[in-house]
């Protein structure tokens, strides 16, 4: 939702999501009409300033059986938007669709609100400042008015309203958590128990109320509650409790000590039944950790009769001062790096992936710096150099790590199986925070994964490592527009994008939201004061020299595609650049084929596999699916078509009922 002009009225536009949809203005409702215009403002502000095409809009108002009118009815329908609204709220036609812009003041969306309030919950509850959350996801969560998009077309309420509610869902849950670390356990039963009748398959729920049970000197309803979960569970799935819920049963059958709160120095612990005798003899118990509400169950700090007593490693770099964007993919690592309760094993290993210049190892530092604080055995940063070419292979990286964790040099072991032993055995019972950069490929990856719940671990890679086994994958996309133009003036200084808006915009728009590419623009036109703004934008968007102007200093976005360029097989080269040549839509593999001069199923093969490792996009609509280029992945491949092929081809037309761009439908 880009900044236009600001709102001149005093009144504040309320634009509300959660509930029904509606608008008011300095409280007086806004009449919006029926389900149509309310599915359509819903949509555009769903879509945060991005176009949202006529195909999906269709969709969303009509389903399957659109009226033959439709293109004039959606004209209707955004401007009757545009028109109730008022002025300072642009309601824009952007082929292939429409978009909504709002201004930076006089226009409140409860869903950003919610969020905003949301995400300083979490990294609050991540940085061990329960009350915090505690307060903060609190009035998020009071922002919910019922269920979302009340009032929309059924489409709409289908595709979005299942999200929204699980959202809100993890928020609450979240905002239990903090309570629970907060003393709060008896007070939290009742409501727990209400929101289990609601919604009885939610095991993180069930969790909550055995671990707020137990807190209360309850000890067998804690366990009853486990029955009853593990009954619901299998007549109505026919599943077994989660790993983790199962965990949590053994630990409140232990009395594990891991199952006490933690209180912050300024709150102070319900005056509630004493816990139970196993986790009052624990908290007496000298060489008890620190507990928190159900975490792994490793020590919180280093035991002091470890022979290898040694300085914790602190090796991060400094996560870039300026990171703009990636506030949900940053929020959702930290909150599974941070989790309360034992983790799935799909938490402790995390591969960050995407296109060469997407900015994986910036998101990866801000996430690891956030989360620091919860591995005070230490954390580790470790180049692989796997972009190169010369990756660094298992049995030099287990020496350095071996080294980092105070195994002098002439200890190391020589062979790499007994270098595996001996970094499994240095990493047991520990909480270890382990920054992989730039990971070549599975093979050179595996020997050096932790294997105790313990230890973290944080992957950057170009591949997806998806034969890599028990990970979470968040794959970075292109900034979107208002951050991309966010990380540019912080580079560049507002004062420069401030006196040439339209050339900074060009600038902006050139990169196609890649951070690398924005780095260096903004770098250079730092440097360079006495250049205006024009004469970049000038010399960036004549695309013979783009690629050109896409390099300072250290910095060269044509030597970084490159580089992984060569790290493709010949024949993925060749698709590559022959799809250069097919122009900048979407191109289905029969098209694909027609040029490479091959069957539709050995160039759909070549196609997914150059997507598989972030040189294409997959769209795809009603089962058919095509590949788009990023346009400086595009332009980097015709100039490697011309250099190799010896001539660029006559671009070849591109047919099909259904045009996509980054706007239009994906998968």
């Amino acid at each position: 939702m880009g900044p236009v002009t600001t709102v001149t009225s005093a009144e504040t536009l309320h634009l509300n999501l959660l509930g029904p949809v509606e608008a008011h203005r300095g409280g007086t409702p806004v009449r919006l009409g029926g389900p149509k215009p309310r599915t359509v403002l819903a949509a555009l502000l769903l879509a945060r300033g991005r176009v949202v095409s006529d195909t999906r809009l269709t969709t969303l108002l009509w389903d399957d059986r659109p009226p033959a009118t439709c293109p004039a009815q959606l004209h209707t329908y955004a401007s009757r938007v545009r028109h109730l609204l008022g002025p300072g709220i642009a309601v824009e036609r952007r082929r292939p669709g429409y978009l909504i812009r709002l201004p930076e003041q006089g226009v409140r969306v409860d869903l950003l609100e919610f969020q905003k309030r949301a995400a300083r919950g979490t990294e609050a509850l991540a940085a061990g400042d329960p009350a915090t959350a505690a307060r903060e996801l609190r009035r998020a969560l009071a922002i919910w008015r019922g269920a979302a998009l009340g009032g929309v077309c059924d489409p709409l309420a289908d595709a979005e309203r299942d999200r929204l509610e699980e959202e809100r869902l993890v928020n609450l849950e979240r905002r239990i958590d903090a309570d629970l670390e907060l003393g709060r356990h008896s007070a939290l039963i009742p409501e727990l128990i209400a929101l289990i009748a609601a919604d009885p398959l939610r095991e993180g729920l069930r969790g909550q109320l055995m671990t707020a049970l137990y807190r209360s000197g309850r000890q067998a309803d804690a366990l009853a509650a486990y029955r009853a979960a593990r009954a619901t569970l299998a007549d109505e799935l026919g599943l077994e409790p989660s790993a983790e819920l199962r965990r949590l049963h053994q630990a409140l059958l232990t009395g594990h000590p891991s199952l006490l709160p933690r209180f912050p120095r300024d709150a102070a612990p319900e005056a509630s039944a004493s816990p139970p005798p196993a986790v009052a003899a624990a908290a007496q118990s000298p060489a008890a950790p620190v507990p928190r509400v159900v975490p792994p169950p490793a020590p919180a700090t280093p035991s002091p009769g470890r022979a290898d007593r040694h300085q914790a490693p602190a090796e991060l770099p400094p996560a870039p001062a300026d990171f703009t964007g990636r506030d949900q993919e940053v929020m959702r690592l930290g909150t599974a790096l941070t989790g309360r309760r034992p983790r799935r094993p799909d938490q402790a290993v995390h591969v960050v992936t995407g296109m060469p210049g997407i900015g994986k190892t910036a998101a990866v530092l801000q996430t690891a710096h956030r989360v620091r604080r919860s591995y005070p055995d230490g954390q580790i940063h470790l180049d692989l150099r796997g972009s190169g070419p010369e990756p660094l292979e298992p049995a030099d990286a287990l020496g350095e790590l071996l080294r980092l964790v105070g195994v002098p040099a002439p200890l190391v072991p020589a062979a790499l199986d007994e270098r595996i032993r001996a970094w499994r055995t240095r990493t047991a019972d520990r909480r270890l925070l382990l920054v992989l950069d730039d990971a070549a490929d599975e093979r050179r990856l595996r020997p050096l994964l932790p294997v105790t719940d313990g230890c973290s671990v944080l992957i950057t890679s170009r591949s997806g490592l998806y034969a890599l086994e028990g990970v979470s994958r968040t794959v970075l996309t292109p900034l979107a527009p208002p951050e991309s133009r966010t990380l540019f003036e912080k580079l560049a200084g507002r004062s420069r994008t401030g006196a040439e808006p339209a050339s900074a915009t060009a600038l902006v728009d050139a990169c196609a939201g890649l951070p690398l590419a924005l780095r260096i623009v903004g770098s250079k036109v730092a440097a360079r004061p006495q250049w205006t703004l024009s004469r970049h934008a000038d010399r960036l968007t004549d695309p013979d020299r783009t690629l050109a102007e896409l390099a300072f200093s250290d910095l060269s976005l044509r030597d970084r595609l490159m580089d992984a360029y060569r790290r493709l097989e010949p024949a993925a080269r060749r698709a590559l650049r022959f799809h250069s040549a097919l122009g900048p839509n979407p191109v289905p593999a029969a098209t694909a084929a027609r040029a490479l001069g091959t069957g539709t199923e050995e160039a759909e093969e070549l196609l997914a596999d150059l997507a598989a490792v972030h040189w294409a996009e997959v769209a795809g609509r009603h089962g058919e699916h095509a590949y788009r280029l990023h346009p400086l992945v595009r332009l980097f491949a015709r100039g490697m078509l011309a250099e190799e092929e010896g001539a660029v081809p006559r671009v070849l037309p591109v047919r099909s009922s259904w045009a996509l761009t980054r706007t239009g439908d994906t998968a």
